[in-house]
């Protein structure tokens, strides 16, 4: 950053892209769609799961994918300073952002929102093989977005509406890859790749000195009325809601009690300090299912990625949740910064 002409200083801020954490933390989940897509292919191409094979044009696709994840991350960002900027005057933490302290103006920064979510919308027309239902997929996403910034007015779980936003983003790598995650009143290309048959659960009983596996169905897709949606991803989009959540809940507790104050809502207000890591332990709990729904309704039997995946973010979320001090400032800005490297 002091290497940039100060005038762009305020907007890169603005954009939390120094350091580039945010970047990151919207880019993996749109990764992990694309990983996703691309075992389901495997395995609807008659492949095994664990032997995974991007085509040399996803490799391309992944770096589009960067590009939008800049632009949508940029205008995420500096529109929830701008609706929030009211707000983060009254609070020591956030006053010196760039638009309290007057260093961004409210309409320059709303032209940086409009800039950078333009071209989001052109890696949407210009880097999806179907613009049209790019945009339609995309839809959800901007309106929760926009509507982020004032959930904490209306809720107690605005975590779980920034869940929804980062989350989002493997839906939107899946279908840049050709793989729709759901699809309303219409069965094609998400049921062939998430495959039409139910996968069998392999659960290993024991008789004498003989292993028997006794099997049960698990539906590759989930139909509710005209809406059909993956299971894969499904419980894939669940645990990285859950992901999101935990860590912006102990970022939250940060300000615990200028939000009592001022009257804003955070799931560490809703259930106090002391039972906010009960909370989170019992969201941890259903993310790790999410995982393991989403390994075993792909075909993935791999010991690996039980033990990295679901096992791994068990241990490490597990650890953050412990070893935060949610009462403590400093404690909870520095796991919010770096603890979810640990995952």
């Amino acid at each position: 950053v002091s290497l940039l002409p100060s005038s762009w200083v305020p907007y890169v801020q603005l954009a939390r892209l120094s350091l580039p954490a945010a970047l990151i933390l919207i880019y993996i989940p749109t990764l992990s769609g694309v990983l996703l897509a691309a075992i389901l292919a495997r395995r609807g191409g008659g492949g095994s799961s664990s032997d995974v094979h991007f085509p040399a044009s996803w490799w391309y696709t992944c770096i589009i994918l960067l590009i939008g994840s800049f632009f949508f991350s940029n205008a995420a960002h500096a529109w929830d300073d701008l609706a929030d900027a009211p707000i983060d005057m009254l609070i020591a933490r956030t006053a010196r952002r760039p638009i309290p302290r007057g260093a961004v103006s409210r309409p320059a920064a709303f032209a940086f929102v409009v800039a950078n979510a333009l071209g989001a919308a052109a890696v949407l027309l210009l880097g999806f093989p179907d613009p049209a239902a790019a945009l339609r997929y995309a839809l959800p996403n901007v309106l929760a977005t926009a509507y982020y910034p004032y959930a904490k007015r209306h809720t107690y779980v605005p975590q779980l509406v920034l869940g929804f936003c980062i989350a989002w983003g493997a839906v939107m790598g899946a279908l840049a890859v050709g793989c729709e995650p759901f699809t309303l009143g219409s069965t094609h290309s998400v049921l062939r790749l998430a495959l039409d048959t139910p996968l069998l659960l392999l659960t290993a009983t024991t008789t004498t000195s003989t292993a028997a596996a006794a099997a049960r169905p698990i539906p590759a897709t989930l139909t509710l009325g005209p809406l059909t949606v993956s299971t894969p991803f499904l419980g894939l989009f669940t645990a990285l809601t859950l992901w999101s959540a935990i860590y912006d809940t102990i970022y939250a507790a940060e300000d615990f009690e200028a939000d009592v104050r001022l009257g804003l809502g955070s799931l560490a207000v809703l259930f106090g300090l002391r039972h906010t890591k009960t909370a989170l332990y019992a969201l941890l709990a259903c993310l790790v299912a999410g995982l393991v729904v989403c390994g075993l309704s792909a075909g993935v039997q791999a010991a690996a990625f039980y033990v990295l995946a679901p096992g791994g973010c068990a241990l490490a979320l597990g650890a953050m949740v412990a070893s935060v001090d949610l009462r403590d400032a400093r404690s909870t800005w520095w796991w919010f910064m770096y603890g979810y490297w640990l995952v």
